[in-house]
């Protein structure tokens, strides 16, 4: 045994040794070079092809066969002083240059860079990118008044990742302070702010890309229009003949309906306090008793953390009563349609594909649904008591959801 074990040392001394010894060949020749290598052979001008875009420029090239190269470098100005570079490694033959504040003709020198860190001599390149995304989505950046706030949007037909930086004068002071900022690249961008009072206020609002160009800043003087949030400890569950019935509805699990309307979100990793239908085809319908009638202004619904633009309402409808006992005919006399709604979701229509800016957009603040004046309801603020919602579509497209809280706002009127 001891003659075992003693074998079994020297074997594993043996092993170390020969580890370190490869592991230092390795090094070596990962960081061999020859300092007094010559700069690397130029790119050869006529070789070298440019591909304008939006705000930027593609050079393609052939790559020159040299032991010595270990990178292709490009300088070039995106605006007026602003010098930047970029890198390219010896196996690939093209290069972005990206961050141009404006169209127009630039002048780039194109360098090839040795593993000793020597240069070549410059080829000098000219390219012409195109209107850069954010050059273009300027001119339709808009901001209107809303229920609580302001909401901005403009045409992002490029999805590029655009910056919407919004400042208030709030104080009245003549000096415009920092609200918030909005990194949108849906090509049709919404930005939203709410909690403000309902009093005349100027808003400056201008665009950034992630290259720090920015746009000239628009002004507006908007009053946000009046709201205020329902309270939810006077709803109480009005059942239709139509609407859902809930075989989950008070289990253990907690799926009951007055958790639609209880003030708790669930927190991740929880599951508790949910509004959770059972399982039939859409649409599904529940009503809520407001105790009050009031004007709708917007609702907000929270998705649970674990079924955010998947078991999920993506179109619903929503339709209002001033009478505190309707029907169950949404077509007859007693109801009004309030409007039609579409969840909306920042990184696009794909339900496969959940961003992380996705996440933070619907949970945990949820998302608002606007009341607003359309083709279908030209004049939707009129006074209800009772609401009703007609799901009938999901993210997933199947055939049950959860929604996490609801939340109403509006004027009371009585």
């Amino acid at each position: 045994m001891k003659n075992w074990l003693n074998n079994l040392g020297i074997l594993l001394i043996i092993f170390i040794l020969m580890k370190l010894f490869f592991s230092c060949q390795e090094s070596s020749n990962m960081i061999y070079y020859d300092k007094d290598a010559p700069a690397p052979v130029l790119i050869d001008a006529s070789t070298v092809s440019v591909e304008n875009q939006a705000g930027k420029s593609v050079l393609s090239y052939v790559v020159p066969h040299d032991d010595n190269l270990l990178y292709v470098k490009a300088i070039y100005e995106s605006s007026p002083g602003v010098e930047r570079q970029a890198h390219s490694s010896r196996f690939v033959d093209t290069l972005a240059l990206e961050g141009f504040a404006n169209s127009g003709d630039y002048a780039v020198k194109l360098y090839t860079v040795g593993k000793n860190e020597k240069e070549s001599g410059p080829v000098n390149v000219t390219v012409s990118p195109l209107v850069p995304p954010i050059v273009e989505a300027f001119p339709s950046l808009n901001m209107i008044s809303t229920f609580g706030g302001v909401e901005g949007s403009f045409t992002n037909t490029h999805k590029a990742p655009l910056k919407a930086v919004l400042m208030a004068d709030t104080a009245n002071t003549g000096e415009p302070v920092f609200i918030q900022s909005f990194v949108i690249d849906n090509p049709n961008a919404i930005f939203t702010i709410r909690g403000l009072e309902s009093k005349p206020i100027k808003f400056y609002v201008y665009l950034m890309d992630r290259w720090g160009n920015k746009s000239e800043t628009k002004e507006y003087d908007l009053t946000p229009l009046f709201e205020q949030k329902l309270d939810k400890e006077l709803w109480k569950e009005y059942k239709l003949p139509s609407d859902f019935q809930n075989s989950l509805e008070n289990n253990y699990w907690g799926y009951v309906f007055a958790g639609l309307f209880s003030n708790y979100v669930c927190p991740q990793g929880g599951w508790n306090g949910n509004f959770i239908p059972e399982i039939r085809p859409l649409p599904s319908y529940f009503t809520i008793d407001l105790g009050v009638t009031a004007k709708i202004s917007r609702m907000n619904l929270i998705p649970w953390w674990t079924w955010i633009y998947s078991y999920y309402p993506r179109d619903f409808e929503v339709y209002g009563s001033a009478i505190p006992n309707p029907g169950d005919d949404l077509n007859g006399s007693e109801w009004k349609l309030l409007g039609k709604f579409q969840s909306y979701k920042p990184s696009g229509d794909d339900p496969g594909v959940v961003t992380a800016e996705d996440n933070a957009f619907a949970w945990p603040g949820g998302e608002n649904f606007d009341v607003k004046p359309s083709e279908l309801q030209p004049d939707p603020y009129f006074p209800v008591r009772v609401i009703r919602f007609k799901i009938t579509r999901l993210w997933n497209n199947g055939d049950q959801y959860s929604i996490d809280e609801l939340s109403i706002w509006g004027e009371i009127v009585k």
